[in-house]
């Protein structure tokens, strides 16, 4: 068989030679050394290679490109789709005489390609609408809204801190649902109202358990789920009505008030309740009281402007405390240095506990009757309500500077007396009401100055006379005791935790 040969010119047949050549390492005596540039071209050459083949392979690869075209430059410099299924133009479609076919069936046509159908359609949204700005390619767009259409670009091409959930709670209405009530099980029907009314509630400073208490003589403890809220325990005290009752800071005991000169506490580990008479106090009824924030006293509320510390330690009293009038209502600042007092007059005296002085006073604008009053656990507001139901919001700290301070709102949901006032843990929500009266109970947001407009729901039959509130420790359920004898829990869906 003969070989097929071929010419090759002078050039390419010693660049051949070139190619085929072995590398050849030439040695060299261990005493004789290398010049350090002879060394390093060598080495290039046999990890890079000669600047021969560096140039004929560049050569290559622009005649290559050259030759080929790219799929990734578009002929007419736009962009190219970034997804195309080649089987949407594949097949054919059946005409009818629906609905959707108006406009694109032509006359005696009763199929026509998927491509033909898909053109139809891009025509006929044409006709019937102008084409947005920002779905026409660069070339065609308006100059005048290129520089809009590029901020909505540079928008809509990151997310970043609008696909986080807002923390703030939003005005107009709360998302609020009806649970289980929470004393369900432990609740007895009874027609004197008199004798079933919820006076004590409170949630666990901790733990996912709270209190109920009333004039029936019966403390118990709920385990709070919202779907069951199974009973814990129940304590009869004999011939003692419950008219208060606090879990202490630690969540490890129960105080509890009445009408008699001495209080009661449930110790919980051990599961007994403990009586402590008062010595050095000339008072009848030790109904009210109130805890301080770091736990070290509880101040009865006594006649004639007095206020009785007790130690939460020894429970032995302390010292006292009075303003002019009557005391109505009290509440600690957050770090329990100032007690707040307010009286029946409609002012508010200011006391520092460590040097247990009188450190400011000042008067609830429009007052004529001081009923009740509560600072929220941000240290930032004071709400102080009246006999007519007005319920005035402050700045906390414009109160001591001021006589006559001026409210930042004045509250005018409430028709009859306030008794009720109590903020949520975030200091957010302020749920304000009357025991006057059914139904008579809002939810004021704080933010936006205003009550939420959905509460309490006129189909709530359940929700008769309030007597007392309650948030839980992360504000995520909401109680309220009733006349009746129920204390009905809500869930806010806003706050997710307990």
């Amino acid at each position: 068989m003969l070989r097929k040969t071929t010419l090759t010119t002078a050039k390419e047949h010693t660049n051949i030679r070139k190619r085929r050549m072995p590398i050849r390492k030439k040695l060299t005596p261990l005493g004789d050394k290398k010049p350090k540039e002879d060394t390093e071209a060598e080495l290039e050459s046999l990890v890079i290679g000669s600047e021969v083949q560096i140039l004929e392979e560049l050569e290559k690869v622009a005649n290559k490109s050259e030759n080929q075209p790219s799929d990734k430059i578009h002929v007419s410099g736009q962009k190219r789709p970034a997804w195309k299924d080649e089987d949407d133009d594949i097949g054919s479609i059946q005409l009818t005489s629906a609905r959707k076919f108006v406009g694109i069936k032509r006359e005696e046509e009763s199929k026509i390609t998927k491509k033909e159908y898909k053109q139809r359609l891009q025509s006929q949204f044409e006709k019937l609408s102008s084409t947005p700005n920002w779905a026409k390619l660069p070339s065609e767009r308006d100059r005048h809204s290129e520089d809009e259409d590029s901020d909505v670009e540079d928008l809509l091409q990151k997310t970043g801190t609008f696909l986080a959930g807002s923390t703030s709670l939003p005005q107009g209405m709360i998302q609020i649902k009806s649970c289980t009530d929470l004393n369900k099980e432990g609740y007895m029907r009874v027609r004197d109202f008199s004798q079933t009314a919820v006076k004590a509630l409170e949630f666990h400073p901790s733990a996912q358990v709270a209190l109920t208490g009333g004039a029936n003589n019966t403390l118990t403890l709920f385990q709070v789920d919202g779907k069951t809220n199974p009973k814990i325990q129940s304590f009869f005290l004999e011939s003692f009505p419950i008219n208060c009752a606090h879990f202490t800071r630690d969540g490890e005991q129960v105080l509890i008030g009445s009408r008699w000169k001495c209080f009661k506490y449930l110790d919980m580990l051990a599961g007994k309740v403990v009586d402590v008479p008062l010595k050095g106090i000339e008072e009848k009824c030790m109904a009210v009281f109130e805890m301080s924030p770091d736990g070290k006293y509880y101040v009865f509320m006594g006649q004639y402007g007095n206020m009785h510390f007790i130690s939460a330690k020894s429970k032995e009293w302390l010292f006292s405390l009075k303003m002019n009038g009557h005391v109505q209502s009290i509440s600690f600042s957050i770090d329990g240095q100032q007690l707040f007092s307010f009286g029946d007059d409609g002012h508010v005296y200011v006391w520092d506990i460590r040097s247990r002085e009188c450190i400011h006073r000042f008067i609830d604008e429009g007052c004529t009757r001081g009923t009740f009053l509560t600072v929220s656990l941000n240290n930032q507001y004071l709400a102080c309500g009246s006999n007519t139901g007005v319920v005035n919001l402050y700045e906390r700290e414009s109160c001591m500077l001021e006589f006559e301070p001026k409210p930042i709102k004045s509250i005018m949901n409430l028709t009859s007396s306030c008794k009720i006032a109590k903020f949520n843990a975030t200091s957010e929500i302020l749920c304000i009401g009357s025991r006057d009266e059914e139904k008579a109970v809002k939810l004021f947001h704080i933010a936006s100055q205003s009550v939420f407009s959905n509460f309490p729901d006129k189909m709530d039959h359940n929700l008769k006379v309030p007597t007392v509130v309650d948030f839980s420790v992360n504000s995520g359920y909401l109680t309220i005791g009733t006349v009746s004898g129920k204390a009905l829990l809500y869930r806010l869906k806003h706050y997710g935790n307990y």
